[in-house]
């Protein structure tokens, strides 16, 4: 009987298998192999869950994700946010499945689906068949993501990523793009800060950030709300005491 291995991913949560440039999906023998090769090699690369930011991206090809956001003032008031994400180098394997979080997730839908031979949305998945070399999946959602803090500021909450199998975490690169489409909210911070392997571009309305890790990443991206009391600089540190709150309530 023909063995079928089977990846998820979990998204914004995301975590996954090895990737490699390779014609096919790995058979059930190669995969065996890949598994339980016990060379020094393969467990040297084989993290634990613990994040550690690479000083430099690894040799071989690896899964990159990426997501795209825009804020708007209907943000504000009901936490959705627009999504659109795009995987490539996806780990070659017969069987894939992206999640979302049930409840934080709708209009999910695939756009895009190169070098798979089978995509499609079930509940809040995304189920995948047969991934080939240079794979390409594109994902369009909405996703309750924005959250108010109650002191004047909002976070933009986005992770776990990771990209697992059975115990162990493999590299991954990550990318965000946020826009903001909203004259009230301005950029106040994020989490993680810029560092080694944590690269981090911001203006008073955009964001953009490229990092390469292993483990679980979790991002944080605080703005403020000019609406509510926050003078459009640093002085307030993005907080204001008293603060009238909005519509919206803090993300359960």
């Amino acid at each position: 009987m023909k063995k079928i291995f089977f990846l998820i991913l979990v998204s914004l949560c995301l975590s996954g298998l090895n990737s490699s440039a390779i014609a096919q999906p790995l058979t059930a023998d190669e995969m065996e192999e890949w598994l339980f090769d016990d060379s020094d090699s393969l467990i040297d690369d084989v993290n634990e869950g613990e994040l550690v930011f690479l000083d430099e991206p690894p040799a071989k090809i690896t899964h990159h994700h990426h997501n795209s956001l825009t804020i708007t003032d209907s943000s504000v008031d009901d936490g959705w946010v627009k999504l659109e994400q795009c995987h490539r180098h996806l780990d070659p394997v017969g069987l894939a499945q992206i999640m979302f979080t049930p409840g934080r997730t709708r209009g999910l839908a695939v756009s895009k689906a190169d070098n798979i031979d089978v995509a499609y949305v079930q509940d809040n998945t995304v189920q995948l068949e047969n991934i080939n070399a240079d794979a390409l999946l594109c994902i369009n959602a909405e996703v309750r993501i924005f959250a108010y803090n109650g002191d004047g500021t909002f976070s933009l909450l986005n992770g776990p990523y990771m990209r697992r199998f059975l115990d162990g975490y493999y590299p991954m690169h990550v990318t965000l793009d946020v826009k903001v489409d909203s004259d009230r909210l301005r950029y106040y911070q994020s989490i993680p800060s810029a560092q080694v392997g944590f690269k981090l571009w911001r203006s008073a309305r955009a964001v953009h950030y490229d990092t390469w890790f292993e483990g679980q990443l979790n991002t944080e991206i605080q703005f403020h709300d000019l609406v509510i009391g926050n003078r459009d600089d640093s002085s307030t540190r993005g907080k204001v005491a008293g603060v009238k709150q909005p519509t919206q309530k803090i993300l359960d």
